[in-house]
């Protein structure tokens, strides 16, 4: 048989990719040839860049961007007294054209967290006042620093300007009283602050570097196994004759997904696959994660996970999350806000959560605590398990009547009067047992006030109570 180079290369898709293979290992790119050799890391330069290729921390930055937004800022005075009508409650109520307050603060708690710096445009108008302001997008900011050193105690000591980029490359000249700078603190700088992201350059290229290896696998598996004869004589195992093993080849690439395959030939499978989860990919994802959400101060059960965490672990994460990170860094916002106006020491514009439902349950548990104590001690009272020196000890009223709350003086009188009512109403051992038949008193403290009240030992109290279901039966 006459043998056809072209029609062996072209139609038999197999030679193909081996020869192109075969090609790629005689020429590869010169990186290539050794290997690489040494860790790969991001360029954390474009933080903006980042934050929209990896899931993992934009997840982390818009759930913190969204828990700062979430609050209700409300204006005070220097006296306390809540103000309503001032240029800022018009600002807030209306910041620009397009955005509501609350994406005013998503937009600097975006900035900051990418950046650690907030630049945002908020002209000065007649009187002092200002109606609009714009968070800027930083990596199209450029800081004019003063050039003046140490002993500087204003601001416009230290920056000149800012000059913004529009998307065209034309620039405008944003003067420093017609803009907001706020900054994070690194520890090092006071202004144009390292970002945390360049701190999370490791984790972030491990998490780029897993995906990537993940999506080399997923579509670049190479051979999945290998299909051998198992035909065996005396001499050793009967290699597959050409034609087979071709026509082997033909019917398998013609086939769809799932489809069934019957052949004659005695054939063998070695699969060649890796385990995926060998290469540990979604732990190094959960590592890195975690390394994100510590550097921003929230907590882990409030984000989706594989192994799931219990209704009590996230209502406690998120009111921590909030104590320790979101309300303590929205309020510094407002106060830097407040002190850039020139209004420090006259106003106080205060980042507000009380309204949260996750944050109301801690006063209600409070409350609710405080009444199930009050209750159980007065129960104990009324039924002698515990004297009126103990019930004020505990809640401290004899020895300071002067700090008595209401609810302890109104749950000690009540005691006090049920016990008195309970004593006289009855006609010694025969209304106890009247009373507890009826249902009107519990055994128990039946005994207990022929111990404490009528003098008779435990055990013979409890011999004179008639048990309420013996009782009922009878």
């Amino acid at each position: 048989m006459a043998f056809n180079f072209l029609s062996a290369f072209v139609d038999n898709y197999a030679n193909t990719d081996r020869y192109r293979n075969l090609t790629r290992q005689i020429f590869p790119p010169a990186v290539q040839i050794w290997g690489k050799k040494e860790a790969v890391w991001l360029d954390t330069g474009d933080a903006w860049r980042l934050f929209i290729d990896i899931p993992e921390l934009r997840s982390v930055i818009n759930k913190r961007a969204t828990m700062m937004s979430s609050n209700v800022p409300t204006l005070f005075d220097k006296e306390g007294n809540l103000v309503t009508d001032h240029w800022i409650n018009d600002l807030i109520t209306k910041p620009n054209g397009v955005q509501s307050w609350s994406d005013v603060v998503y937009s600097m708690s975006v900035q900051d967290a990418l950046y650690s710096n907030v630049v945002a445009y908020c002209p000065v108008r007649s009187f002092g006042q200002r109606n609009l302001i714009i968070t800027l997008p930083n990596n199209k900011i450029k800081i004019n620093l003063s050039g003046k050193k140490l002993k500087q105690m204003e601001i416009n000591d230290l920056i000149d300007s800012f000059v913004f980029t529009y998307d065209d490359g034309s620039k405008e000249t944003i003067q420093l009283e017609d803009s907001i700078y706020l900054t994070t603190a690194d520890g090092m700088n006071i202004v144009r602050p390292i970002s945390r992201i360049d701190s999370l350059r490791l984790p972030l290229s491990n998490i780029m570097a897993s995906y990537n290896k993940r999506n080399v696998l997923l579509e670049n598996l190479g051979a999945i196994g290998i299909l051998s004869a198992q035909s065996n004589d005396m001499g050793g195992a009967i290699p597959m004759t050409p034609e087979e093993r071709q026509k082997i080849q033909k019917d398998w690439y013609r086939r769809q997904k799932d489809e069934l395959i019957i052949t004659e030939s005695n054939v063998n499978w070695q699969p060649m696959s890796y385990p995926t989860r060998d290469l540990m990919l979604f732990e190094e994802l959960t590592e890195d994660k975690l390394a994100i959400i510590d550097a921003f101060g929230l907590n882990y059960n409030l984000f989706s996970s594989e192994k799931g965490a219990t209704f009590s672990n996230v209502r406690d994460s998120i009111r921590m999350a909030y104590t320790d990170t979101i309300i303590p860094e929205t309020q510094q916002m407002y106060d830097s806000m407040i002190a850039q106006w020139g209004l420090q020491g006259e106003y106080y514009l205060q980042a507000n959560f009380q309204h949260l439902p996750i944050l109301q349950d801690d006063e209600q548990v409070k409350a609710q605590a405080e009444k199930t104590k009050v209750d159980t001690w007065s129960v104990m009272l009324r039924d002698g398990v515990i004297t009126q020196q103990q019930y004020a000890e505990e809640f401290d009223i004899e020895l300071q009547k002067q700090d008595r709350t209401e609810a302890q003086a109104a749950a000690l009188a009540q005691a006090q009067t049920n016990l008195k009512g309970t004593v006289e109403g009855l006609d010694g051992i025969i209304g106890l047992n009247a009373a507890v038949s009826s249902g009107q008193m519990d055994r128990q403290t039946a005994v207990n006030t022929l111990v404490n009240y009528y003098g008779y030992d435990p055990v013979t109290a409890n011999s004179m109570i008639t048990n309420p279901i013996q009782n009922a039966n009878t």
